[in-house]
């Protein structure tokens, strides 16, 4: 999707302008730090470039983590609080979410957006509209290792 690229490219500019916040499980001696849910929402609320008009640069994760819910782009509290790991898969769901937001096709289950019918996956969903949801994975986890090193 080449409306993600755009916004991909907001957060690491962003990253670079904003330095200094503190984020998941950063790994050490060069490893590939661990992106967890808590980072992932912070990212996409304030820095991606698709929701910070609507959340302040200081909002606490608490209050990022809330409005994708109330989006309908949703971040479990058990995978929040217990740092779980983000996943490629949960990118996809992610950014499926986001793009049938922004698109305004987003149909709704329990506050949640769902996923479209005769679609199997969140991972086919993105490769079919072209949603760039690896890169914009691999990007964020950029993001943290340079932030820690």
């Amino acid at each position: 999707m080449n409306r993600l690229i755009r916004p991909i490219i907001l957060l690491l500019g962003a990253f670079f302008l904003s330095g200094g916040w503190v984020l998941g499980d950063a790994g050490t001696d060069g490893l590939a730090p661990t992106l967890t849910h808590a980072d992932a929402a912070v990212i996409l609320a304030k820095y991606s470039g698709f929701f910070d008009r609507y959340v302040e640069e200081d909002a606490e994760l608490n209050e990022c983590v809330a409005f994708l819910n109330k989006a309908g782009i949703y971040f479990g509290l058990m995978e929040v609080v217990n740092g779980s790991e983000f996943s490629v898969k949960d990118a996809a769901k992610a950014f499926g979410q986001i793009e049938l937001v922004l698109n305004g096709e987003a149909e709704f289950s329990g506050g949640k957006v769902k996923l479209p019918k005769g679609i199997d996956s969140w991972e086919e969903y993105c490769t079919l509209n072209r949603v760039r949801y690896v890169e914009a994975h691999q990007t964020m986890i950029e993001m943290l290792r340079i932030a820690y090193e």
